[in-house]
């Protein structure tokens, strides 16, 4: 009797285990899963409001937000009028700089989908730090501290903003609802555009922080489809410049697992 109810509990275990196997994991974290990286991926439904994230502790958490902060950025500097639209053009300096998409000559749209750095340290200076803090207060976005420097706070100073803030910020800036003018909100959309088919656009901007030492990979942006749009948020620890990629392709797997590319 004592041998059957063994083999019968040993049975049960053995079930047991197989259904955690055979357990789908959640589409968003499979997606870090592949890679063996530790982050946070916030998706929001345009159309129901549904929101969804492999890590909600972390999604709430801020983050210095690197270039995804030339978003707002370039908002504000077409507002002041330092920049007349997409097509305005930089005239490159002549410094050598470690990336050599960099070394040449940019048009705005160009300078965001490089993260050409000193042109848009250069329109910061040329903003001024009560503009700049007035504006981000205006978009009400992450923290709203710009202390840091004015050419740096974004990148290693006290901005912070969380996944979740960042899908918000980019809701209104979709629908044209933040406190700037259409115009101004439509040329950002245009300059975001990373890749179109005849299933979706995508709209998005990368990030990498460094801060305290913590090194923080950003993607954010959103994809849209012929009957809906999706808002997505990503950032991840990174050890190393290598791990860069990973960013997008994070969040391009976790897309697929859903079925939304």
């Amino acid at each position: 009797m004592r041998f059957l109810i063994l083999t019968t509990i040993a049975v049960i275990s053995l079930v047991s285990l197989s259904h955690q196997a055979n357990a789908k994991v959640d589409p968003l974290q499979q997606a870090f899963n592949d890679v063996n990286v530790d982050g946070a991926l916030v998706l929001l439904n345009d159309s129901s409001g549904e929101q969804l994230t492999n890590n909600s502790v972390r999604s709430q958490q801020r983050y210095i937000p690197a270039s995804t902060f030339k978003i707002p950025n370039s908002l504000l500097l077409l507002e002041a009028g330092l920049v007349k639209d997409e097509h305005t053009q930089f005239v490159w300096d002549g410094v050598k700089r470690d990336y050599s998409s960099w070394n040449r000559d940019h048009n705005f749209a160009s300078a965001m989908k490089y993260s050409v750095v000193p042109i848009y340290q250069k329109l910061a200076l040329a903003l001024g730090e009560d503009k700049m803090s007035k504006g981000v207060r205006l978009l009400n976005y992450g923290n709203k501290d710009i202390s840091g420097g004015l050419d740096s706070f974004w990148l290693d100073g006290e901005l912070a903003i969380s996944a979740t803030e960042q899908v918000q910020f980019l809701q209104r800036l979709y629908h044209n609802q933040l406190p700037v003018s259409e115009r101004s909100q439509r040329i950002v959309k245009t300059m975001m555009l990373n890749e179109a088919n005849s299933d979706w656009v995508l709209r998005a901007k990368t990030g990498y922080g460094v801060r305290q030492n913590k090194k923080i990979g950003w993607w954010v942006g959103w994809i849209e489809k012929e009957d809906n749009t999706y808002f997505f948020a990503m950032n991840m620890d990174l050890d190393n410049t290598q791990e860069l990629p990973y960013r997008q392709a994070i969040v391009r797997q976790a897309l697929k697992n859903l079925g939304l590319m």
